[in-house]
């Protein structure tokens, strides 16, 4: 019989056989809540990109994004129009979008920040009936 030893992050439980792997769990964790807090607040990807050292490559346009900015992604519900915004931002700086296009209901999914294009205002939300 051998003893193991595990290390467990303390915010979502799951089990590392090294120490370092529960530490950049609960660092992970920790970048999530503040990149949201951050977002939440008005600051921009160029700012969150910084303070949580997600090394997110933006371009000029990209930079100054905060969560009032909206996008068009026109494959998600065959829509053209700028219909989706940033809505929450993971531990590993993937991006949230959200928005309602073409169809019935929302849609959303998770995006690379480098991948995102074209910036519009907050008064260009387009929000289908």
């Amino acid at each position: 019989m051998k003893e193991t030893v595990m290390y467990k992050c303390d915010k979502c439980g799951k089990s590392f056989d090294q120490k370092r792997g529960a530490l950049e769990c609960e660092l992970e964790h920790a970048k999530k809540s503040y990149a949201n807090q951050l977002l939440q607040d008005g600051f921009s990807l160029d700012y969150i990109n910084y303070q949580c050292g997600f090394n997110w490559k933006l371009s000029e346009e990209i930079e100054k994004v905060t969560k009032d900015n909206c996008f068009v992604i026109s494959h998600w519900q065959c829509c053209d129009k700028p219909a989706y915004r940033i809505v929450e931002i993971d531990g590993r700086g993937n991006i949230r979008l959200w928005g309602r296009g073409s169809w019935n209901g929302g849609y959303g999914n998770w995006v690379s920040a480098n991948k995102l294009k074209e910036p519009h205002s907050k008064e260009e939300l387009y929000e289908h009936d």
